[in-house]
Parts: C-alpha cells; structure tokens; sequence
C-alpha cells in the first residue's frame, strides 16, 4: 500500500549533548546550604578543648598562638553552648560561667520552612549503653574562663571582665599546675588593661609585685614576662621612675620568654633610659623592641615604638629619613612628628613652638611631651650651627635677635654650649672698646682628621655583634635527650644485633647447664 500523500516525516536535528559533568556541578551548588559560622566555631572550639585535655604544655601554647583568631569568632551564643555542653569539674564554675554568659533570646521560627517528614526509625540490634562523659581537664575550665573573659572585655563589660580574670587567678591558686602558667599569665595582663581603663592600675601594684615574687620562686616563665612588663607599665603610668629603674635592676627577664613579652620589655626599657637622658641606650633598646614586634600585626605598637625613635633621634642630633615617614602605616600618626622634625632640621624656633602649641594634646596622649619639651636646645643648638656656618663672625645681639631669645646673656650661654659640646667650631671673643661679644668661627677642619668616624665605626661594630648574638638565642635546637629518628635500615641492624645477642645469650644458657 502506497504512503498517504499528506504524511510527513520527522525531521532529524542533532540535539545540544549536556555534560554530565556541568549538571552534576549546578546540582551540587543548588544542594550546597550556607555554613552556620556558629556551629563552625563551637566545633573548633570543641577541638581545642580535646587538645587541651591531653594536659601536654606544647599543646595549650598551640591552642594560645590561634587565640586571636579565636577571639573574633567567639559571641554570646557560642559561649553559652560551649559552656552548657562541658561537663566542668565543678558545678560552681558552670554556675558562674552561665551566670556571665546567659542563654541569647531565641530566634523566630521561618514561616516557610516545611516540617520534615516524619519517618519511623529502625530499632537497633545492640542499643549502646549510656555512659557518663568524663570531666574536662582542668586546663579546659580555665580556657573557658579566659574566653568568657576576653569575650565580656569586647563587649566593654569591664566589670564581670575582671571579676572573671580574678575568678581565673583563684583557681589557679586552687589548682596550681605548670602547665596553666600560659592562660594565667593572659588573665594578670587584661586585669591590669581593665585596671588603667578604670584609673585604678596604681592600686593594683601591690598585687602585682606579690605575683610576681611567686611566679619568681616557682619558675612560672609567661607569668613571670607578662608581670614584669606590667608592673613597669603602672610605674610609668603614675611617673614613678625610680621605682621602674629599681625594679629593672632588680629583676631578670626569663630567657623563655616569647618575643612579643620581650619587645614590651625592651620597649618600656627604653622609655626608662630616654627619662634618665641616656639617648643612645635608649635608642638600641626601641630598635630592638621593633625588630622584635610581629612584622605583620600589631601596627599600634610598631607606631607608638616609631614616636619615641624619631624624638629620641631628634634628641641626639640626628635627623630620621624622609622614608620613614612615607611608610603607609605611619603617614597619619607620625604627621606632627613630620612637622616637628623639619623645624628641627631648619632650626626655626618660632615654628618650632607653634607646632607643640598645635599638638600638645597628642605628643601629651602619646607621653612623648617630656622629651619634646627638651628639643627646644636641639633647635637652637641647629640654629646656632646654620649661623657658624654662614657667618665667620657676628654679634651676640644679632644672634639673640635672629633667634628671638630675650636676653644676650642666655644667648651666650647657648653659643658656649654649642662650642663646649663640640657642635660648633667657633669662639667667644670681645673686640673693641664698647666691649661687644662676638662668636668668630673657625675654619672647617676635615672631619676624617678627627676620632667621629672611629665611634661611629665603634657603635655600628657594636650593634652588629650584638645582632648577632641575639640571633643565636633566638636559634632552636632539637633537644639532647630526645632520640634521633632511625632510619629503615637503622632499624634492621638494630633488630639483628638484638637477634644475634639474643642467640649468644641461649648458648651461654646452654653451657652453664
């Protein structure tokens, strides 16, 4: 039978091929959910507990070195659960802990979201039976309290801050292990912080120096660091020098110690040197404390350290490069410092005052004014060195005028400073019968004739070897008693020498019966 004229046929077309790999993908992205950063966090908290719990002191500095990361991680409803699921060693500590951290007000309900459907479980074969979780180490409850203090500090709840930093201290006191000296020593440091928030860190000293003599006496090395770099904080807080200078000269910082402890010691170290004008001690000590500080975090201290190096360079007659104050960490804070340093250099005293009459507040904020009030000699000491060196002779009243001082008398007395101490080569002399004071310069002599290019060869000389030396200290070396690891074939000798002592053992068995 012929096709019926009307019927067509199906037009062949190639159809698009899906890969099978892109369909999986955009599957996996529409079943992908959102992470809950909550229960993030409460799982890796959960895991620095277990660490801590081995009780070993290597892990709870492990678990110590993340806690910045930690920090900011951490609120109210991750410590609440936390604290809720750990079975502390005491009940009175999880009172107290909750007491702190209460229960966060619960969340509305989504209106679309659909109830799962309900399915009946199967019955397991072996039910397990029920067993009573083990209690946290004690290295566990203290971490819970430093977190719960460091969290209510954040929130600015400075009160139960430091009565949780308090409440640490005591069960330390209670339980005094070695291995709990790190996490204390993080509690003396914030309750002293929360101390000189409230104005009240003279009134904590007392404390402070009994801690310190028993950290001393049971070799607590991180308390004994965090303590000594505190108790120089309070006495510079409350203009105490000599006791910080005594309490320098009595103490020895522990050589154990981390490098962010030590660059706080060397920090307030300098400070203590540039009060007594001993500028260049002072100086080495604020260079080392910047070397010493994390090269990538802690910007407000590299800042504050930077402050004191460029007045205490100021003070010794030395100008700071340009540099450094294009640096993008200290252009906006070392701004007045800028314009400070260029009077300076220029020797303009009018300038000079305008500008700390402009910044008092901050050089005072930054307890550099002190020193700063001693640069007035600085610049007319320049001022007097740029008059040397334009003029071969010229009155005491033209200078005093140039300089705007007010009398001739101490306008003289500059001129001799500035001869005495060698910054000058001139002379004071009297010509003429009206009895006129005059500075008469000398002519310039080669400075390569002198001894400053051997001092200053002297100090570089110095600074390195002592580079050097702090270099090696900070070197790590495997320790004497821990054993190599033996290689593979290490190993098979070791085993057929105990073989073949073994077999000479039984023979010798063997002929004594």
């Amino acid at each position: 039978m012929a096709p019926m004229a009307n019927q067509t046929e199906k037009m062949e077309v190639d159809e698009p091929k899906i890969d099978t790999k892109d369909k999986e993908g955009q599957d996996a992205k529409k079943e992908e959910t959102p992470k809950d950063l909550n229960a993030v966090a409460l799982e890796n908290l959960k895991e620095q507990c277990a660490l801590l719990d081995k009780g070993e002191y290597y892990l709870i500095g492990r678990v110590l070195h993340v806690l910045h990361k930690t920090r900011k991680q951490i609120n109210t409803e991750v410590l609440h659960k936390l604290i809720s699921t750990t079975p502390f060693a005491s009940a009175a500590d999880k009172e107290q802990l909750l007491k702190w951290i209460p229960a966060p007000p619960a969340k509305p309900a989504a209106t679309n979201e659909i109830a799962p459907m309900e399915v009946d479980a199967k019955a397991s074969k072996s039910p397990r039976p029920f067993r009573r979780p083990a209690l946290s180490s004690s290295e566990t409850d203290l971490y819970i309290y430093l977190l719960t203090m460091l969290h209510l500090f954040d929130v600015n709840d400075l009160a139960n801050s430091e009565e949780a930093a308090k409440h640490l201290i005591q069960r330390f006191d209670q339980l005094d292990k070695r291995t709990l000296d790190p996490i204390v020593a993080k509690a003396y440091f914030y309750l002293a912080l929360i101390a000189e928030k409230n104005g009240r860190l003279d009134a904590e000293r007392d404390f402070l120096n009994a801690r310190l003599r028993t950290a001393t006496l049971r070799c607590y090395t991180e308390s004994q660091a965090v303590l000594i770099y505190t108790l120089l904080r309070a006495y510079l807080v409350g203009k105490h020098y000599p006791s910080a200078v005594k309490l320098v000269s009595k103490v020895t910082f522990p050589e154990g110690a981390s490098n962010n402890d030590l660059a706080r010691f060397l920090y307030y170290q300098g400070r203590i040197k540039a009060m007594q004008l001993d500028y260049n001690a002072a100086a080495g000590y604020f260079l080392q404390a910047i070397r010493k500080a994390p090269q990538d975090s802690a910007i407000g201290f590299k800042q504050n350290v930077q402050k004191w190096i460029v007045v205490v360079g100021l003070l010794q007659g030395e100008i700071p490069e340009r540099s450094v104050f294009r640096q993008p960490i200290y252009r906006y804070c070392l701004a007045p410092y800028l314009a400070l340093t260029q009077s300076v250099r220029v020797g303009d005293l009018v300038s000079f005052n305008e500008i700390v009459d402009e910044h008092n507040k901050i050089f005072e904020k930054d307890e550099t004014l002190t020193l700063i009030v001693r640069l007035r000699q600085n610049v007319i000491r320049a001022a007097i060195k740029q008059i040397a060196s334009a003029y071969s002779r010229i009155s005491i009243r033209d200078i005093a005028t140039k300089l705007q001082l007010q009398t001739e008398i101490e306008t003289e007395y500059m001129v001799a400073k500035a001869i005495a101490d060698g910054g000058i080569e001139a002379q004071i002399v009297s010509e003429g019968t009206d009895g006129k004071r005059y500075m008469r310069s000398n002519e310039m002599a080669d400075v390569y004739r002198t001894d400053e290019p051997q001092h200053h060869y002297d100090n570089r000389i110095r600074y390195c070897l002592e580079l050097h030396n702090q270099a090696v200290k900070a070197l790590r070396f495997p320790p004497k008693d821990k054993p190599d690891v033996e290689t593979i074939e290490q190993q098979r000798e070791r085993e057929q020498q105990e073989l073949e002592f073994a077999k000479e053992l039984a023979e010798e068995d063997d002929d004594d019966f």
